[in-house]
């Protein structure tokens, strides 16, 4: 496989294990105010704006659920543990950040985490540096399977489609990358892809450190 001139990463669950980081403190949460807590419900919600999550939200437990106060104590609760004991970074993703630094590939961060919170997480682990844009889910009007995210992400590149990979771990980041006509890497982190979409990416890893031999052949 030839070395890609940009490369573009989802952040949560894919350079981060902050997606299963959310899921135990958001678990913890809705206990106290009786609701249940489903890895199925999650996964639903994974790369999606929070008035898509709200609307999921909505569906699954009614309308009286209060999204903004689940998540308002979920990311207190994930703020304090990350103060305390830092972000987890996923396997290999050093070394592949480090292997594409060494091929001269452009990274960028697409997420739909707000930009300040990419820049912090990006900061905390020591890992800014690598990654020459960023773009937040706050700078895109559709949250992915929408393909706005990543057009604008690889619009700050001279390159074209084909001159780009997309690393993802979620369904919803699947889709999008399809619908983007980039092609996409699927590195699973809580749900592998369902048989509707296993086919869509052009190889699906354990990890970041199989990306590395797949572009060493």
């Amino acid at each position: 496989m030839n070395i890609p001139k940009v490369a573009i990463f989802d952040m949560d669950g894919l350079i981060f294990n902050t997606e299963r980081q959310f899921f135990k403190f958001e678990s913890m949460v809705h206990k106290k105010y009786g609701y249940p807590s489903r890895i199925e419900d999650f996964t639903q919600t994974l790369g999606l704006s929070f008035a898509s999550v709200k609307e999921v939200h909505k569906k699954i437990f009614g309308e009286d659920f209060s999204t903004e106060q689940i998540f308002k104590e979920t990311r207190e609760l994930v703020a304090k543990d990350v103060e305390e004991n830092g972000l987890e970074i996923m396997k290999g993703i050093p070394e592949l950040l480090e292997f594409f630094k060494g091929s001269g590939t452009i990274c960028c961060v697409a997420s739909s985490t707000v930009t300040p919170m990419v820049e912090k997480y990006l900061n905390i682990a020591g890992i800014r540096d690598y990654f020459k844009h960023i773009i937040g889910g706050d700078q895109v009007k559709n949250s992915k399977p929408n393909p706005e995210i990543f057009l604008k992400a690889l619009g700050k590149t001279p390159f074209n489609k084909d001159e780009a990979v997309i690393f993802e771990d979620s369904e919803n980041g699947i889709r999008a990358a399809h619908a983007a006509g980039i092609p996409v890497i699927c590195i699973p982190d809580l749900k592998y892809p369902n048989d509707s979409l296993k086919d869509i990416p052009i190889h699906i890893v354990d990890s970041a450190l199989d990306v590395i031999d797949l572009y060493s052949e």
